[in-house]
């Protein structure tokens, strides 16, 4: 309704000029004069004591036109000065979405919400609209006007470790964020139990994202045997993932099942946790509370209610609501990404390698930011009596998984170095056991820089 408008506006402020000047031609007035005339009266200056209703009705309108028009241009004007005021601050950030969605800030940020309209000037971008091609789109059509400014873009359905890496651009995984949130409030590794089941529904990437970040995040022992079960997306992870099997490294599991598989119901009586991670029918939630016995249960619930709200007892059962992922923390990874620069430029000043940050891959970006979120783990770990080698062992696994989920594998290398980029091959993608002591004292390293030197 407001773009037909718009298109509209030059025809109605036109509207008063051809009122009048029909109106001064019928009193007899020349055709130029009538159009003077007219004119004249956009400014409340009638040159002409002719009447009828033609300028009657100009008489009126004209100057409602004019003022209209004024009020507009002072109020374009102040806008522009508004907007130049607010990008004007320390960490300005302008987010282009929908009306209603909004980011929380800390002290210190200025946010500007100037929906889908661009505007230059602020230190940072981020965009946020409903799908991922839509924000992809809007970033395309402006990013000339973007320069090399910080653009941080929402996705959903398209997996980060295979997008393209873009220049000045930061992709924030929804589903990724959502599964941190969800295991770091768990927090598996602080329940002193060795065996565990862990049942996970749902077809869509969210699944995929938390059977990743649980498979990075829940490592606590070597002795440790963590079935999960996904139940839904089985075939597309394993067509995605064909060689994860190769780097669980100890005794967890991954096991498929289709929905409509009879013995679903076994398993999540079974299970220690079921995570639901998509959208179900009432009765298939209801099913599953039934069924989940004494296991703890989650509900995927953005806006903080829906059916589950109802169904599910108990306190912490529903999460990834809009408000707490939505944070500057989790968009920017501030904190996360200080301690991630820390390991790296330890690991290249003892090891070599590129010191930079801003020259590192998006790929080597993300490896250094699994390894410092690790971290919280480790630190617990050493309290509750793990030894440094043991330590050194997890993390070895955790980088395998994290090669493996983003489409490496092990093998030997044609350019005849430990790795070869371009073909996703690395040498040191087996056990700890098979390493020289080489290379695990490279894993040794990243647990000295991790829990000595607060990474």
């Amino acid at each position: 309704m407001g773009e037909k408008l718009k298109k509209l506006l030059p025809v109605i402020v036109l509207v008063p000029l051809a009122a009048g000047s029909i109106g001064y031609r019928i009193s007899g007035e020349q055709v130029t004069n009538s159009l003077y005339a007219g004119f004249a009266l956009y400014f409340t200056n009638p040159v002409s004591e002719a009447y009828n209703c033609w300028i009657e009705f100009a008489r009126w309108t004209a100057p409602a036109v004019t003022m209209t028009a004024v009020l507009c241009a002072l109020g374009s004007f102040w806008h522009r000065v508004i907007w130049w005021i607010q990008c004007r601050a320390k960490d300005s950030v302008a987010v282009y979405c929908d009306e209603g969605f909004r980011i929380s800030f800390g002290a210190g940020t200025m946010p500007i919400y100037p929906g889908r309209t661009f505007k230059k000037g602020a230190k940072t971008q981020m965009i946020f609209f409903p799908s991922d091609a839509e924000s992809l789109a809007f970033y395309e059509e402006h990013k000339e006007g973007l320069g090399k400014k910080p653009v941080y873009i929402g996705i959903r359905e398209l997996d980060q470790g295979l997008l393209r890496e873009t220049e000045h651009v930061t992709f924030f995984d929804i589903n990724g964020s959502v599964a941190r949130t969800l295991w770091k409030r768990i927090c598996v590794w602080k329940r002193n139990c060795d065996v565990l089941q862990i049942t996970i529904l749902g077809d869509g990437a969210l699944a995929k994202s938390i059977l990743d970040y649980g498979l990075l995040l829940n490592l606590y022992s070597k002795g440790q045997h963590i079935s999960y079960h996904l139940i839904g997306s089985g075939g597309f992870y394993q067509a995605r993932h064909p060689e994860l099997h190769k780097c669980l490294g100890n005794m967890d599991e991954i096991l498929y099942h289709n929905m409509e598989d009879a013995e679903i119901w076994a398993v999540i009586s079974k299970s220690d946790l079921v995570i639901i991670a998509d959208t179900l029918s009432a009765d298939m939630i209801q099913a599953v509370c039934v069924n989940a016995g004494e296991g703890e249960l989650y509900y995927y619930a953005p806006d903080g209610g829906g059916t589950a709200s109802y169904l599910l007892t108990g306190d912490g059962k529903l999460y990834g609501r809009d408000q707490d992922i939505f944070t500057d923390e989790n968009i920017r990874l501030g904190k996360l990404i200080e301690s991630a620069k820390r390991l790296n430029l330890e690991y290249a000043m003892k090891y070599g390698g590129e010191k930079d940050w801003n020259r590192l891959s998006g790929f080597l970006k993300w490896s250094n930011i699994s390894s410092a979120d690790f971290g919280d783990v480790l630190r617990f770990l050493i309290p509750a009596g793990s030894d440094q080698e043991e330590l050194a062992e997890l993390e070895h696994i955790r980088w395998c998984r994290f090669h493996y989920l983003n489409n490496w594998k092990q093998g030997k290398t044609e350019n005849g170095k430990n790795r070869d980029d371009a073909k996703k091959i690395h040498g040191s993608l087996k056990a700890y056991g098979e390493l020289s002591e080489e290379e695990k004292d490279k894993d040794r390293a990243v647990i000295a820089a991790i829990l000595y030197k607060k990474a």
